[in-house]
């Protein structure tokens, strides 16, 4: 009896000690699990790594105040332009995984990742990938003083010309840049490239012929193919853009797998609670189906393409390994 009597108080002591454990346990999460539950709680920070009116920043501006509806929040947008668009992504991969700070970025963060020898941030492993929300293309075009009308005869005239065809970007390492060396690259040509301070330095010197060539957005070259002062030869991406449906790819016009895409996202920083994840890659998808966000994108020169946050984190590995070997081939540099 004394025997069965102590083994009783033994399960008892057992039982006490686990009760105190999963006691620690939930009162540890519950917090956790309630603000995941509740989010968001505060205003969502949605750092955009490039300057207001960009490519990237503009189908945001529209996006955001629709997603703050759906979450039940307040979304601020943030722009945090400069050094390849990680100052921006270095404040979201150093704030806390709560929600609260997320990055709306574009496939130049790839590019940047592939370009810096030292970031302060891992470009993939620091970040999880939420949502793919938008895609558009750039357009070669070249200056009608160029006696070419298309991109094999702009292969032609720069391989007879060796060195003599100059082209143009808003800076180096840029988007722009790196899909006319990659261009060059597969076209098998020597040509020099003239960077400027962005494009509202660029387009002035492109429009009027000193530098007769380059990759240019689409809404920013719309104008000026419209008015004949820039000739546009073909777009980057693996299908023709809705603006200038005559126009064909690249690939079609002659070179042969070009890919160049610039995709809008989002990512967060690493270890945000996949309920979080789930809950804002769910509202984008909803939110981009939507016809009348469909049609206030497009006009911002972008079209929506929706994909999930694992795919556009894949994407951006892919992206970086991609560019990382074009940066290498041509021996791209940035101080």
């Amino acid at each position: 009896m004394e025997y069965a009597s102590k083994r009783h108080c033994g399960r008892k002591t057992i039982i006490s000690a686990f009760t105190v454990v999963v006691a620690c346990i939930t009162s540890t999460w519950a917090p956790l699990i309630h603000g995941q539950d509740k989010y968001p709680e505060k205003p969502i920070r949605l750092v955009i790594p490039f300057s207001p009116g960009g490519t990237t920043d503009t189908p945001w501006r529209i996006v955001a105040p629709r997603l703050a509806e759906d979450l039940g929040g307040q979304i601020v947008i943030d722009n945090r332009p400069g050094a390849g668009a990680s100052i921006g992504a270095a404040i979201v991969a150093a704030a806390p995984p709560d929600g609260y700070t997320l990055l709306g970025t574009s496939n130049s963060h790839a590019i940047t990742g592939a370009l810096y020898k030292t970031l302060p941030y891992d470009t993939i492993n620091d970040f999880v990938g939420l949502a793919q929300i938008a895609s558009t293309c750039q357009v070669l075009v070249v200056h009608p003083s160029l006696p070419v009308k298309s991109v094999k005869q702009l292969v032609a005239l720069a391989k007879a010309q060796p060195r003599q065809v100059d082209y143009s970007s808003p800076g180096t390492g840029t988007t722009p840049h790196l899909f006319y060396a990659l261009f060059a690259s597969m076209s098998g040509l020597d040509m020099m490239h003239v960077p400027y301070k962005g494009l509202a330095s660029q387009l002035p010197d492109l429009v009027a012929g000193r530098v007769p060539t380059a990759f240019v957005g689409v809404t920013a070259v719309l104008p000026y193919t419209k008015a004949n002062r820039l000739r546009p030869l073909a777009v980057s991406c693996t299908k023709r853009t809705q603006f200038l449906p005559d126009v064909p790819t690249m690939d079609e016009a002659g070179v042969k797998g070009y890919l160049g895409r610039q995709l809008a996202g989002l990512l967060g920083p690493k270890g945000l609670a996949p309920s979080i994840a789930k809950r804002l890659e769910g509202a984008l998808e909803k939110i981009t189906a939507r016809a009348d966000v469909r049609d206030a994108v497009l006009k911002t020169g972008n079209e929506i393409s929706f994909d999930s946050g694992r795919n556009f984190a894949a994407v951006m590995k892919e992206e970086m390994e991609i560019w990382g070997k074009v940066i290498r081939a041509a021996g791209i540099t940035v101080n």
